[in-house]
């Protein structure tokens, strides 16, 4: 009889033992450090917007107001590259979540964008840029599909950092008329400079106007994807990212006379804007 009791209490053991080691994930994605790269193409936009009401201060005479319009577009190619820590959670470890550190580099060109309100001034053809755009991000993950070596599932999150613009020397030119009015350089130069000398040209000679230039600023992605681990090491992603934030390249608000007779008051900005990134990584799982 003891020995009977013995022999039952080993198989309930053995039982227990292979029900609970069932249940656990042992073709779950592993938790980890991660490192992915990859190809990254976006489409960009922006405009060049100016409201100009011109006021004289002779009774009767009429005020004049003008609106022009100038809208951009262009595409951008370059890569990424991210590094962080995945880490998975609950009974099954299908849900996870990561955190990571990214940088990415584009460059490409810009055209104007045909507009009967347009300033020819403004008109640009070929008009070089990139963007630089790096900071840190978070996102949950969900695995539709678990093995011992594969895993497909999906991600979505936010990813926050500095967005920098470098806009460069277009082929005509043009840029290079503001610094001959300014006192400055005749030569070729840079979107960037052109703007920057403008901030110094009004601060100088038009100091009702209210001018800003800012090359970088704050961004804030939707990341958004798929991504499939064919090895326990190795996989791959493919997403969208969709930036929220137009960035505020160029302002300027405020009046200012001209003599005693004419007033006038100006409201412009210039928008950039990566509208949409489409990319694909490789990712090296540790």
């Amino acid at each position: 009889m003891r020995m009977v009791l013995k022999q039952l209490v080993r198989e309930t053991r053995v039982f227990f033992g292979i029900g609970f080691f069932s249940l656990l994930p042992l073709g779950a994605e592993s938790s980890g450090v991660f490192i992915e790269g990859g190809f990254q193409y976006s489409y960009a936009s922006g405009a060049f917007k100016q409201d100009t009401v011109m006021q004289y201060t002779i009774p009767g005479t009429p005020t004049l107001t003008t609106k022009i319009k100038n809208p951009y577009n262009g595409n951008l190619f370059g890569g990424n590259i991210q590094v962080g820590y995945k880490l998975f959670f609950g009974q099954t470890r299908r849900f996870g979540l990561r955190l990571y550190g990214f940088f990415s580099g584009q460059t490409g060109y810009a055209n104007s964008v045909e507009n009967s309100n347009a300033d020819p001034k403004f008109v640009v053809t070929d008009q070089p840029g990139t963007n630089l755009f790096y900071g840190g991000g978070m996102d949950m993950l969900y695995n539709f599909y678990d093995s011992n070596k594969r895993s497909f599932g999906v991600f979505a999150g936010v990813m926050v950092g500095w967005s920098s613009w470098s806009m460069g020397k277009d082929k005509q030119c043009r840029w290079s008329s503001i610094h001959k009015r300014g006192g400055g350089s005749s030569g070729c130069i840079t979107m960037n400079e052109f703007f920057n000398e403008q901030v110094r040209i009004n601060h100088k000679f038009y100091p009702g106007l209210k001018s800003s230039f800012s090359p970088a600023f704050v961004q804030l992605l939707v990341n958004l994807g798929f991504r499939f681990n064919f090895t326990k090491h190795q996989g791959f992603e493919v997403g969208v990212r969709i930036p929220t934030i137009n960035n505020l390249y160029y302002a300027d608000r405020g009046t200012y006379a001209m003599g005693r007779m004419l007033k006038i008051k100006i409201d412009s900005t210039l928008i950039l804007r990566r509208n949409i990134v489409a990319f694909v990584n490789y990712v090296v799982n540790f």
